[in-house]
């Protein structure tokens, strides 16, 4: 990959030292004590020595810790933004606690689910929708009945038919090359058009696909496979992995995963610079110089070209961050109505401003609060005009009060949302950056075997990473 470099973050030089409750908190120049030169010539504080840096303080970071203190590691955490979670993020709106990312939990999704068991989380289920609201013949939208779901559950087994051969084993999604050679080509689009879809069938079916893919010529149809074939080739078990919540949000859980990780951790410090001689690796974050024996690079796929790894990456590296991994134009939208409008399930119809509609478990003072998914880019999640035109489109009638959005694309500590990959990814790109490169491990969902795209496959990638690091530590000669 070619070196690539972005402006650093301003970050406070005159960081306050404080001490963390159990993970060592401190601010980014907090260490620093004297001048040292780097390779490049320029001055920074001190550099402060780890066994093992990781890079991102979201899931699959954080799991990396906590696995290389049971190792007796000593790991140093740089995290970007001002809190743990990283495309998990729990916040509130109208009085009422939500989720920004990640939310859900199933118990198909074993590692998650045993962590949440294993530290006593109380878990909630979401109640089920009244109604539907899917497309019609006419262009519009028209409420239905929950029976009417059957229809898209019929059109998805269809979409995903064949997955049971080439994708038999679902976390090895490799096992069958040989007959994923073809259809990893094949974007969300093609499969419709290889099933001549009409017009409205490609509408009932986009909100459970292209939805997920970021448009269906976007995303690739062995990711939604692998995905079918996780959740057991059923439609029950697919759109039940979106339904049972931990109490206290994810924030909750990783909170205390970080506590037990007993690592240090550094806020406000975004990396801009990672250097590998071979022996040691020197890391530069929010001006302050940090060297490891090993590092986990546990940020998400699509911000790894905003790092420069000054000893070069295999090219494969920085081709999948340029194409983008995580879903680039991806928003999540809490949205205050006025009134009990109900329990809706809208279903938006390829291109629409807002692709899912649901609604919020806990109810506001003020009405009801929905929660909405789009991958439109020309939508501007915190646009109350705009939110309110698309409300309007599916349900008529229903007063948009207050809108709270993030757009995941435009943040520069994600560059997109969940993980859904690209068509030739899976074959091409996967494979080769799971593999270590140098003194350096990569880590995260968009990397996981297994349920990429969730908290499951954070921890997945994580754990494995941390691993890796701890081999790789081990052997480095102390400067």
């Amino acid at each position: 990959m070619k070196e690539t470099s972005v402006k650093r973050a301003h970050a406070s030089r005159r960081a306050i030292l404080k001490a963390g409750a159990a993970a060592g908190l401190v601010g980014a120049a907090g260490l620093a004590s004297a001048g040292s030169a780097s390779a490049d010539g320029a001055t920074y504080p001190a550099v402060q020595s780890y066994d093992v840096i990781v890079i991102g303080g979201g899931f699959a970071g954080v799991t990396a810790a906590r696995e290389l203190r049971k190792k007796g590691k000593r790991t140093l955490i740089l995290e970007a933004r001002n809190r743990v979670g990283g495309r998990a993020w729990s916040s509130t709106f109208s009085g009422l606690p939500i989720e920004f990312g990640a939310t859900w939990i199933h118990p198909s999704q074993t590692l998650i689910w045993n962590e949440v068991q294993r530290l006593g989380i109380a878990r909630v289920d979401d109640p089920n929708p009244d109604y539907a609201v899917f497309a019609t013949e006419s262009g519009g939208y028209a409420r239905q009945d929950l029976a009417f779901l059957e229809h898209q559950d019929a059109l998805l087994r269809r979409f995903v038919e064949g997955a049971e051969q080439y994708m038999p084993r679902p976390y090895d999604p490799f096992h069958r090359a040989d007959l994923l050679a073809d259809v990893d080509k094949l974007t969300l689009g093609d499969r419709a058009r290889q099933l001549r879809l009409t017009t409205l069938e490609r509408n009932w079916v986009s909100a459970t696909t292209g939805a997920y893919g970021g448009g269906f010529e976007r995303g690739s149809l062995t990711q939604l496979a692998r995905w079918w074939a996780l959740c057991g080739y059923n439609t029950e078990t697919f759109h039940g992995i979106n339904v049972t919540r931990p109490v206290g949000g994810m924030s909750g859980i990783i909170t205390k995963l970080l506590a037990e990780s007993g690592a240090t951790i550094v806020y406000n410090a975004p990396v801009t610079k990672v250097a590998d001689n071979g022996s040691r690796v020197q890391v530069t974050a929010g001006g302050a110089v940090y060297d490891a024996g090993s590092v986990v690079v546990a940020v998400p796929v699509n911000v790894w070209n905003s790092i420069n790894f000054t000893a070069g990456l295999p090219a494969e590296f920085g081709r999948l961050s340029t194409e983008t991994v995580g879903v680039p134009t991806a928003k999540k939208i809490l949205i205050q109505v006025q009134g009990d409008i109900g329990r809706p399930l809208v279903n938006g119809k390829s291109g629409a401003p807002l692709d899912l509609v649901l609604a919020n478990t806990d109810k506001s003072s003020q009405g009801t609060v929905l929660v909405a998914f789009s991958v439109n880019p020309n939508l501007d999640a915190n646009n109350q005009s705009q939110i309110q035109r698309a409300i309007t489109e599916v349900l008529p009638g229903t007063k948009v009060l207050s809108v709270k959005g993030h757009d995941w694309g435009q943040d520069p500590y994600a560059k997109g949302a969940w993980t859904f990959m690209r068509p030739g990814q899976l074959l091409r790109s996967l494979r080769a950056v799971r593999q270590p490169h140098g003194r350096l491990v990569f880590a995260g969902s968009d990397i996981a075997t297994g349920w990429a795209g969730y908290v499951d496959g954070a921890i997945e990638s994580g754990a494995q990473a941390a691993a890796v690091a701890a081999n790789l530590s081990g052997a480095a000669a102390l400067a």
